[in-house]
């Protein structure tokens, strides 16, 4: 419990030297950034979780054999993997528009911090996409025995995953999911600590 008080203390040291180097307007701007900002990271958890424990196998692909070249028909997202999806097309959104005000206005840096937030969401889209499984199929085992979710990809001897385009091995199928996963950590670490912070006194620590 002590140290929980002390990060939050320090959270929101951090949040007045931050607000100490902004203007009026430019604080509201942030202000609003951060609630939309907050709302999509919200739904984008809530939904992610639920694809990690819960998503489905499609039993349409049971019949399918490794290294045919036939693909069948994908059925289309439905219900929490559609909100999903749309919560994931808003960040994109979001990376475009307000990582661009975000770094003009805030940072004055638009070389990096702006390209990133545009490079992470569409590396998550494309992961994200990529590692829907249609199929599983365990090591000496039929597909109708691989239960739901992407935690069994780590737990269970996977022999291979079923996507719309590809056919994946354990490590390459682990190692994209652990991408997906990491992308908005690792984008929200990012953004926090780009926030400038207030230039020191004049004539440094040196009292006069």
């Amino acid at each position: 419990m002590r140290y929980l008080a002390h990060v939050f203390s320090r959270l929101v040291d951090a949040r007045a030297r931050f607000r100490s180097t902004l203007t009026r307007e430019q604080y509201r701007g942030v202000i609003i950034l951060g609630w939309i900002s907050t709302l999509i990271i919200a739904g984008l958890t809530i939904t992610g979780v639920w694809q990690f424990f819960a998503h489905e196998a499609d039993p349409g692909w049971f019949d399918h054999i490794r290294g045919s070249g036939t693909r069948q028909s994908t059925s289309p997202s439905t219900g929490v993997a559609e909100l999903h999806g749309v919560f994931s097309t808003a960040a994109g959104a979001l990376a475009l528009i307000g990582g661009a005000w975000y770094a003009y206005k805030i940072i004055q840096d638009i070389a990096w911090i702006a390209v990133l937030g545009v490079a992470f969401a569409i590396v998550g889209s494309v992961t994200g996409s990529t590692i829907r499984f249609n199929a599983v199929r365990l090591a000496g085992r039929s597909y109708e025995d691989a239960g739901a979710g992407y935690l069994q990809l780590f737990t269970n001897d996977v022999d291979f995953v079923v996507t719309d385009r590809f056919d994946f091995g354990p490590t390459a199928i682990q190692l994209l999911t652990l991408i997906h996963v990491l992308i908005l950590p690792t984008l929200a670490a990012i953004a926090w600590f780009s926030m400038p912070q207030p230039a020191p006194p004049k004539g440094g620590d040196t009292a006069p």
